[in-house]
């Protein structure tokens, strides 16, 4: 049924690949991204119920930072920044430009002294020691809602005036999230996919060594990785920063299952089999299905978060999984129906099968040893791992918004604030004396060490008010003519704003400073929010929540893997190789001081998807040649005593002279049938598991040269991840299970030295 299938439909399934391709590209490029990391904490949860509650009373703001260097030659005078100001204005994305100058005039009015005005000038928009001064634009809500347009347009009013980026200086969150979409969008990443691709494209040649059928794997796995990214932005997923590792984690999955069932076709070539597509079908289904499942129940575990990009991951990474595998076992085989052009192993293929296998499982107590020392040493350090992602980390060291950043923070002023809201209550308590009360909480603010700046309506009146009550009521008479200016008061001056300007050290997070304000005012009426409270809470509840669920999803897959073997023992340790590998990676990070953002973390679900896969594999033949060698050991020697059974390698030259075959040889060496099983599986399985991953691995290289941080890093990462999951799938599963058997026949030995059990079938089978 399955054979008529594909003689009927293969060319049917290669068109539909072939002619939906470029649709599918088209689609895939116009997916809109969504990197607003204000979204990404639950509605239930504090700070975002906070934050909301801010936005309600005094609206979401947000602002840029335009700097002047006054030392230059070709500095703006006080007349061209008035106008630029003017003119950002007129813009609609801006609601309001505050330069210097115009501060100054609000203060003078309102009879601060002039040496008052220049102290609180400095930090904000003048520079304590050196030549910078700025203009502080805020955004309106149109501004907020196109962040790249806004900034585009800002860009543009300042090359009108002549002040081009050689000029001017600009800075602040909605520039970062610009230029993170730039950076981060698929426009500027698309280069590096590409070459990851070609990398690809040129290893999976030198695998198959024919073109057409290259051609048509390739298609394969490039239609299924934008079918999967249709197909996620059908159902509603909005790609972000989180779900970018998607199209890496279906292009690892997908070439793994269509390279392990070329392998099985080349086998069931070689065995003469009629119908070698069914044959290869049948050897790759179940581990290849059972595999997927396992990892898409490790996947949906990250699913009970309650982050919202963790949740998605969680959804968005099980149909990648699913898409891989169907993809992957269904086309494949329509490929060769269609292109029949896959050369036959060469011998010699067989012999470096045999060459490794005997090395790995000869030196297993070596390979045992160094690995588990390796995981003790780097597990130690995991307690170490810190997380790190300040977003001006995310550009390119030679970035002008980078180098910008870094100089307007050293030397004028930080944009990293935080929002204080004061309630001063609802009593009938005069203007004055709200206004004490909330200039002796921000004294308070200040003297954290952290704090550079504050600015609030304070800030706008003098320190010593006129004693003469008609001097007063005059002052208050002109700060009241400026009430549609106050964003510092709301509900009848019930709720006051304190916008805290913040230098969080190398040594802290702003998560830190902020538990370090809230203990240091817990017995004042004070509410810290603000938006880079909120992202800083996100990010850190991100970090926290992703560590939970791998864990929940490591056990859940462990329970699988119990089942799927029918042996707790057994599950529990070929567990081992695959949670190793996180471990060496992560932990060595630990070690070497390295932090981890959120494309790093995520990482390790493609590498643990990938290795679980090489494990299933692997066990699948394990779990045949180790039943077919306790029955022939007892056959031959129902005594019990077992020789060693070697395989060896002899051709048929009259059947097929290019097939490498093996036989039995029966050496004086005692050996358990998990030696010989270990070597078989090795022998059938790891070759096609080392050919997939290190084609892949080749093809991260490709992210490396990113300009994008997160996308190099996450390059480099993916690497180092994919070489540790070969590294336990080949060697520390296969020597694993040799010396724990092992041992476990010796106890049984010394219990039982005179007789022995003749192997079961089901005992083979646990």
């Amino acid at each position: 049924m399955i054979h008529q299938f594909y003689c009927r439909f293969s060319k049917h399934l290669v068109a539909l690949v072939l002619l939906t391709q470029l649709p599918l590209v088209i689609w895939t490029l116009g997916v809109k991204t969504n990197n607003d990391t204000e979204t990404w904490m639950p509605e239930s949860s504090p700070a975002r119920q906070q934050f909301e509650q801010f936005k309600r009373i005094f609206s979401a703001e947000e602002f840029l930072l335009i700097a002047f260097d006054l030392s230059r030659p070709d500095a703006p005078d006080a007349r061209l920044i008035e106008s630029v100001c003017g003119r950002l204005e007129r813009l609609p994305s801006v609601r309001r430009a505050a330069s210097p100058d115009r501060l100054r005039a609000i203060m003078r009015e309102l009879e601060v002294p002039s040496d008052q005005i220049e102290e609180r000038l400095k930090g904000l928009l003048v520079s304590r020691s050196g030549p910078l001064i700025g203009v502080a634009v805020t955004l309106s809500e149109v501004g907020t809602k196109n962040r790249s347009q806004t900034v585009a347009d800002i860009r543009g009013v300042l090359e009108y005036c002549g002040l081009d980026e050689d000029r001017s200086m600009l800075v602040g969150a909605p520039l970062f999230a610009a230029e993170l979409d730039r950076l981060g969008g698929k426009k500027a990443n698309s280069i590096y996919f590409v070459i990851t691709l070609t990398i690809c494209l040129s290893l999976l040649y030198l695998l198959i060594r024919e073109w057409r059928l290259t051609g048509l794997v390739y298609s394969v796995t490039v239609w299924t990785i934008n079918a999967t990214n249709v197909l996620l932005d059908v159902v509603g997923f909005e790609m972000n920063f989180v779900l970018s590792a998607i199209p890496v984690l279906t292009m690892v999955l997908t070439m793994a299952v269509c390279v392990h069932y070329l392998y099985y076709f080349q086998e069931a070539t070689e065995e003469g089999a009629t119908q070698p597509v069914v044959r290869a079908l049948q050897l790759a289904w179940w581990p290849t299905c059972i595999a997927t499942l396992t990892t898409c129940l490790g996947e949906l575990a990250l699913s009970i978060s309650d982050l919202a990009p963790i949740r998605n991951f969680s959804y968005a990474s099980a149909i990648s999984s699913l898409m891989s595998m169907v993809c992957g076992l269904g086309l494949t085989p329509a490929l060769l129906v269609v292109c029949p052009t896959l050369p036959k192993r060469k011998p010699e293929n067989a012999r470096q099968g045999l060459w490794l296998a005997n090395a790995i499982v000869s030196r297993s107590p070596k390979i045992v040893f160094a690995t588990l020392l390796l995981t003790v040493i780097a597990g130690a350090g995991l307690p170490l791992l810190t997380s790190d992602m300040t977003v001006s980390e995310f550009l390119p060291s030679n970035s002008k918004v980078k180098q910008d950043f870094l100089r307007v923070t050293d030397e004028l002023a930080t944009t990293d604030s935080i929002e204080a809201v004061i309630n001063c209550g609802t009593d009938s308590r005069p203007f004055v004396e709200k206004l004490a009360m909330v200039r002796r909480i921000e004294g308070r603010i200040q003297q954290h060490p952290n704090v550079d700046q504050t600015l609030s309506l304070t800030r706008f009146f003098p320190k010593e008010l006129p004693s003469d009550p008609i001097k007063l009521g005059l002052l208050l008479k002109r700060a009241e003519s400026r009430r549609t200016e106050d964003e510092f008061t709301a509900h009848g001056q019930e709720l006051w704003r304190v916008s805290v300007r913040v230098r969080v050290p190398k040594d802290k997070t702003r998560g830190q400073v902020i538990d370090e304000l809230a203990e240091q005012l817990r017995d004042e009426p004070v509410m810290l929010t603000g938006l880079s409270a909120l992202v800083d809470s996100a990010k850190q509840e991100i970090f926290d929540s992703f560590t939970q669920s791998v864990f929940m999803a490591l056990g859940l897959i462990t329970i699988a893997m119990m089942l799927f073997l029918r042996s707790v023992w057994r599950g529990f340790l070929t567990m081992v190789p695959n949670v190793a590998p996180l471990v060496w990676i992560y932990g060595g990070m630990a070690w070497l001081g390295i932090p981890i953002d959120i494309a790093i973390m995520l990482s390790g679900s493609i590498a643990l998807g990938l290795s679980v896969d090489g494990t299933f594999h692997f066990m699948s033949r394990f779990r045949f040649h180790q039943h077919r060698a306790e029955l022939e050991a007892a056959a031959v020697d129902p005594c019990g005593k077992s020789e060693q059974i070697e395989p060896m390698m002899t051709y048929d030259s009259q059947s097929n002279p290019n097939a490498a075959l093996l036989v039995l040889t029966k050496h004086r060496t005692p050996e358990s049938p998990a030696a010989f099983a270990a070597r078989h599986a090795l022998m059938e399985s790891s070759i096609p598991f080392i050919q997939s991953t290190l084609t892949a691995t080749a093809g991260m290289f490709g992210l490396t040269l990113s300009r994008f941080a997160p996308t190099a890093r996450f390059g480099w990462v993916m690497i180092a991840l994919m070489l540790a999951a070969l590294v336990g799938d080949v060697l520390m599963l296969p020597a694993l299970l040799k010396v724990t058997n092992r041992r476990r026949r010796l106890l049984a030995a010394e219990a039982t030295p005179t007789t022995s059990e003749r192997p079961s079938v089901e005992s083979a089978a646990a």
